[in-house]
């Protein structure tokens, strides 16, 4: 009998001894399942569960780096509509600071919790520097929060450069922490309407071309294709490939190429050889084959030309033209008939009016005499012609006493 006591005795004793040890398991399980990370310097929260990101909320920190301290925390306490003592302002109340749902944190899994996550009835406070030392939430998201946390998961408060999976690695195994990367870019000209390429499977592609930006993801095999309009050459595109752990990629930049080739004028006839001829293309205005302006050198026999004109990045075009040495060929012009608004003069390249000011107007010269006209055409070449202008009436002999005979002649 003596004996059965004991034995009663020893394992009940042992049964106490041990739930204080199980209980502290449970804690500690519970805190490898679930994990809130808040990185002051970017005033954002985190929560982890498994392993896994769950959701990032922005949140308000201390006004001050010292009043909300660094650190392991544990959840200690979940309370809806806590009052705020302070002022007396009940649990609920539109005016209470401490919002619609609050999260005591203890420094030790057993002990008090002098700060907490909490609601907060300015909105507007939240992404800053602001509180006392406890860490603020819009009312949505904390209550969103507070269902999924349990009492003693753990928080760690820091501020830090590093991602926050980098941050949550040495709590979680096989954590990813590693940024994405493009394994290949396409190359961008100002004629493409696309950039595409290869990054992480899954992964969501931000392309930043100014202040535009563009969100798409990849497909199963990494690969994405984005709209982005055609750019001027020269222009800077930005990609940068989020991963689904919440790794974020080095930003990749790509140049958008010249492949326009340079639209040329003001070759024409032998205007290229003149000095102060110039080629105008798309990357501005240029004076091209300076040896020979700059020489002055004028071809010496009429024909055709060929021009190739390379730009910068090396795109061409041809350009035929021909060397005129042709002097105006001029017809239409006599006595007067220059002044005639129906005249026109007709020289090698075509037909055209001359002098358009003074037919438009219908001038005739009112004084008799002699007058140089000068054409020049469009290579340079010039024609004079001296006409006269005759305000002299015609002499009639031959008719006299009302004779008009078939035979009389005018002179």
């Amino acid at each position: 009998m003596l004996r059965r006591f004991l034995i009663g005795f020893i394992i009940l004793f042992l049964g106490f001894s041990v739930l204080p040890q199980a209980q502290k398991a449970e804690a500690s399980t519970i805190s490898k399942k679930q994990l809130i990370i808040v990185n002051k310097k970017i005033n954002k929260l985190a929560f982890y569960e498994n392993g896994k990101l769950v959701k990032t909320y922005r949140v308000a920190t201390g006004r001050t780096s010292r009043l909300t301290p660094e650190g392991t925390f544990y959840i200690r306490e979940k309370i809806k509509n806590r009052p705020y003592y302070k002022h007396n302002i009940p649990g609920g109340d539109p005016r209470n600071p401490l919002g619609k749902r609050w999260m005591g944190l203890s420094k030790q899994e057993n002990g008090g919790y002098p700060y907490a996550i909490h609601g907060n009835a300015n909105e507007s406070s939240i992404g800053k520097y602001i509180s006392g030392g406890c860490i603020r939430m819009h009312n949505n998201e904390v209550i969103e929060l507070f269902k999924k946390v349990n009492i003693g998961a753990k928080v760690v408060i820091t501020t830090s450069k590093k991602s926050f999976n980098q941050l949550a690695a040495p709590y979680y195994k096989n954590i990813d922490i590693s940024a994405p990367t493009f394994s290949y870019v396409s190359p961008v000209s100002d004629k493409s309407n696309e950039v595409s390429g290869i990054t992480e499977k899954g992964a969501t592609v931000t392309v930043k071309i100014g202040s535009k930006k563009i969100i798409k993801k990849a497909d199963s095999k990494g690969k994405f294709k984005v709209t982005i309009g055609k750019q001027t050459a020269g222009k800077k595109i930005y990609l940068s490939a989020k991963d689904p752990s919440g790794n974020i990629s080095k930003t990749k930049i790509v140049d958008v190429k010249d492949k326009t080739a340079p639209v040329v004028s003001g070759v024409n006839n032998n205007a290229f050889y003149n000095k102060d001829v110039k080629i105008t293309f798309n990357e501005g205005t240029a004076t091209l084959n300076r040896k020979a302006i700059k020489s002055g050198y004028v071809a010496k026999a009429a024909g055709k030309r060929t021009l190739v004109v390379t730009d910068k990045a090396k795109n061409k075009t041809t350009v035929v033209f021909t060397i005129d040495k042709t002097a105006p060929v001029i017809k239409g012009v006599s006595n007067n008939a220059f002044y005639n608004r129906d005249v026109t003069i007709v020289f090698n390249e075509g037909t055209a009016t001359l002098n358009r000011k003074a037919i438009k107007s219908g001038y005739v010269a009112k004084a008799a005499g002699k007058r140089t006209l000068v054409v020049t055409d469009a290579a340079g070449n010039k024609k004079k012609i001296v006409f006269t202008i005759d305000k002299t009436a015609p002499v009639v002999t031959g008719v006299s006493n009302g004779t008009f005979n078939m035979d009389v002649t005018i002179s």
